[in-house]
């Protein structure tokens, strides 16, 4: 079917619940079908990488596939194509997700607890916006906070999204305007974000705060990139633009005494940003690997990523340094395993010295399907770790039962073993 034009596509759209199967049509399920509104066909079309009269591409098919489940608002997604005459044919099918969400969250991660209140749209009047209004409290802070995203302004292919919370020590305001590589054969891109906050942070010693400290934060950010020329699977962006950041600190204390302690020092970044990235287009949908029922796209890669700002005094920076950060992934699917590998780093120079440097190493396998077993290493170590940052050992790395904010030195390194299986009733 490889360059055929495109001579029809039929968008077929179900609703959360089947209410045709005797397992999905009490009253729950079609008060649930009711109360939802099914994702729009003009929308669907809108994020499809394709149209009616383009050639067929069956990469082009795949990737659309991707791009709505990675909306969150659908899955499962398929995209199928079959020739008529001298053309062809396709079948966007796609499945909704619940996306209204009201109600309360609690969470307890050792002897931390926290808990939610949150109103929250991911796909607005079925048009694929998110709005969100939440109340959140932890032992840091209580925020109320307000959400706007939108992925295809206008059919635009621009995406805005906008934040507000007030906070019991603070404040933040973010906005977010570009548009992005939307697919692998995307030309350009631009975009512009700014974000102001101010908050007190807090450092940890066996789980408890022990100091906390004001910090101010401005950014301001514009970049444009273009795909670069070249043929294969795999594609490779550059991105340049200019990144300015202020963070300024004040009022730090040992919280039991009150006593000063000694704030970080004052930072301003300001300088040109320049990014490489590389994308091979080898995707897999699985299905068992981080949820039983939904399909799961995974890239095989191998993909990294560079970025480096240069800023010194003469660009309006307080000092001379140049920050970095990498990442690279890569996975593959032996029979029923699947093997991911992931590293990063990202650091400063300056004086001749790195500081705030990390490096990290991350290495799953999970067995796909209905029960199997899931195993994963996460090492990552530091140098001259900036004062207000801390690499806590918790549950947000998956050491379940562990206090979150437990510190005790400039590295952590986490084992996870565990086998589950699905119960179907």
């Amino acid at each position: 079917l490889e360059g055929l034009s495109i001579t029809l596509i039929h968008i077929d759209r179900k609703d959360i619940f089947d209410t045709s199967d005797p397992k999905t049509d009490a009253w729950f399920y079609r008060w649930a079908n009711a109360l939802h509104i099914v994702s729009k066909e003009d929308f669907i079309r809108s994020m499809l990488l394709f149209k009616v009269g383009d050639p067929y591409s069956s990469s082009a098919a795949a990737e659309s596939a991707r791009i709505l489940r990675d909306l969150g608002i659908m899955n499962p997604v398929e995209i199928t194509a079959r020739r008529v005459g001298d053309g062809v044919e396709v079948l966007v099918e796609t499945h909704d997700q619940w996306t209204l969400k009201i109600g309360a969250k609690l969470g307890i991660f050792g002897n931390r607890a926290n808990y939610r209140v949150d109103f929250e749209e991911e796909n607005l009047l079925g048009w694929g916006k998110a709005v969100r209004l939440a109340y959140e409290a932890d032992n840091e802070r209580t925020s109320w906070s307000t959400a706007y995203f939108d992925p295809n302004v206008f059919n635009s292919r621009w995406r805005v999204s906008l934040l507000h919370a007030d906070l019991s020590d603070g404040y933040t305001d973010e906005i977010v305007i570009d548009r992005p590589f939307y697919s692998l054969a995307t030309p350009w891109t631009w975009g512009v974000s700014g974000l102001r906050q101010e908050q007190y942070d807090h450092l940890y010693s066996q789980s408890d705060s022990v100091v906390e400290g004001l910090r101010k934060s401005e950014k301001l950010s514009i970049w444009g990139g273009a795909r670069l020329p070249g043929e294969g699977a795999a594609t490779r962006r550059l991105v340049a633009g200019w990144e300015y950041r202020n963070q300024q600190y004040g009022d730090w204390a040992w919280e039991e005494t009150g006593e000063a302690y000694e704030p970080p020092d004052d930072r301003i970044v300001s300088g040109p940003r320049l990014g490489y990235e590389q994308i091979v287009d080898r995707f897999i949908v699985v299905r068992g690997f981080r949820a039983f029922t939904v399909q799961e796209d995974v890239a095989l890669g191998p993909n990294f990523e560079l970025a480096a700002i240069y800023s010194n005094a003469f660009l309006g920076g307080d000092r001379r340094r140049v920050l970095m950060t990498g990442r690279a992934r890569a996975a593959g699917q032996h029979g029923r395993w699947l093997v991911l590998g992931d590293t990063w780093f990202s650091g400063r120079l300056e004086n001749g010295t790195t500081h705030n440097a990390v490096a990290g190493i991350q290495i799953g396998a999970a067995q796909l399907g209905d029960s199997g077993l899931q195993k994963r290493l996460l090492a990552e170590t530091s140098n001259r770790l900036d004062s207000d940052r801390q690499l806590p050992l918790g549950a947000d790395l998956g050491l379940r039962g562990w206090d979150p904010d437990h510190f005790d030195g400039i590295g952590r390194a986490v084992l996870n073993l565990q086998w589950r299986r699905l119960r179907k009733s």
